[in-house]
């Protein structure tokens, strides 16, 4: 076939069908920014240089523990301090600092657990016990408060939530978080 054998129809056709195949390719291969722009900057940050701060809030139940072993892989990978938080939720008819010793002994005994996990790979943990009448806000502010990269977070599946796919508390810090959020979730038991 020579040059001189095409036809301006056919090569119209075929330009069409070149640009037609190559803007879906393009469509197909570049996905839709999520998020805000916030989000974004945070998300290339991150990317880029890595977790400076990781946060575990914690409730010294097996899930919770084993997003401790997950984020201190991470705090040692990336060469980032991790948090854990132990949130102890006061009753409203309650003064805040109205917490019961064996409320602050389940503390204390989550705290050694992820601290020997965390040991595992070298990592050091900050500890802290928060007081609130809610831990979702108070996991939010304190992440607020401490430039908080990444935070990880256990939800246990149950039937009972009225609708509701997660536990209050995650729902709160997913909707509100400056951060971005894991979620560690188990399957639902039969």
């Amino acid at each position: 076939m020579t040059l001189a054998a095409v036809t301006p129809i056919g090569a119209v056709v075929a330009l069409v069908y070149v640009s037609a195949i190559t803007s879906i390719l393009w469509w197909m291969l570049h996905l839709p920014q999520v998020g805000g722009i916030e989000q974004h900057v945070n998300r290339v940050h991150r990317e880029t240089g890595g977790f400076s701060r990781i946060v575990v809030p914690i409730l010294g139940d097996f899930v919770s523990l084993h997003l401790v072993a997950l984020a201190a892989q991470m705090a040692k990978f990336r060469g980032a301090s991790m948090d854990v938080v132990y949130v102890v939720e006061v009753p409203l008819q309650l003064p805040l600092d109205a917490v019961s010793q064996s409320e602050l002994d389940r503390a204390e005994q989550a705290f050694k657990q992820a601290q020997k996990i965390s040991a595992r790979y070298d990592v050091h943990i900050n500890r802290r016990v928060e007081r609130a009448r809610q831990a979702g806000p108070t996991i939010v502010q304190y992440a607020m408060e401490n430039n908080v990269d990444v935070l990880l977070m256990a939800d246990i599946p149950k039937s009972n939530r009225r609708g509701s796919r997660y536990a209050r508390t995650v729902e709160y810090v997913l909707a509100n978080a400056p951060c971005e959020v894991i979620i560690r979730r188990p399957p639902m038991d039969s």
